[in-house]
């Protein structure tokens, strides 16, 4: 897997990262009530989608080689320095969300039932237009993310396919150099055979002529010796 891959990751986190800074810096500073918490909810949400990048990333990193595996490493270390502040920027601001509520609870409880009133209504108000806004908005970037995450899923299985079906084919390949060279050894070893009777068969001949070469020289002694005899004794 080359590191491609990790680039796209990587600008998708920076996108994120960089709306939630956008959202945590501007309009969660001037929001107040259920819109403020409606926002804070979607930082959440892409906060979550943050880190589940970054699994991927780190899942990607495992796959790279030594010196593209410290690039990523320092890559994902910055990332991850700038998530962990936006998320202790997002735990802060929950938390005053939480003070303003209990601080205006009694102050504002008329404008509570108000707003109760409001949502009995035919018509919703603008809050709530907002925050049903704000929940489509979310829902059509998680559509969007789903899309793409499953287009690289789709990605990925097909480089997967391709891999193994390069593999399968280094393997019959390898299997037919195993049987070329079994037979080889097979041809080798009955060559040996052959040649294994044909050194007996040139032993035994030449025990053979050996044999007959002693019972020649034998014969020759006794004629001499015959011949000898009949000289010496007429």
């Amino acid at each position: 897997m080359d590191s491609s891959v990790f680039t796209e990751y990587e600008t998708d986190l920076t996108t994120v990262l960089q709306g939630v800074a956008d959202k945590l810096g501007g309009e969660a500073v001037k929001l107040r009530g259920e819109e403020r918490r409606a926002l804070l909810r979607r930082v959440e949400r892409e906060l979550e989608e943050a880190d589940e990048i970054v699994e991927q990333m780190e899942i990607e990193m495992q796959t790279a080689d030594a010196m593209d595996k410290q690039e990523m490493q320092n890559k994902l270390r910055a990332h991850k320095a700038s998530l962990g502040r936006h998320k202790a920027d997002l735990k802060t601001l929950l938390s005053s969300a939480d003070r303003d509520d209990l601080l205006g609870g009694s102050a504002g409880r008329a404008d509570h039932v108000a707003i109760e009133m409001d949502s009995r209504s035919e018509s919703p108000s603008l809050g709530q237009a907002q925050a049903q806004r704000a929940r489509l908005m979310s829902a059509t970037d998680k559509l969007a993310e789903g899309q793409r995450r499953l287009e690289d899923s789709q990605r990925i299985a097909v480089e997967t396919e391709d891999v193994g079906a390069g593999i399968l084919r280094d393997l019959r390949t390898q299997r037919d150099t195993l049987e070329h060279s079994r037979d080889t050894l097979y041809e080798a070893d009955g060559s040996i055979d052959r040649a294994s009777n044909t050194l007996r068969k040139m032993i035994r001949t030449a025990y053979q002529q050996k044999a007959i070469s002693y019972a020649i020289i034998g014969l020759l002694v006794l004629l001499i010796l015959y011949v000898l005899a009949s000289k010496l004794f007429p």
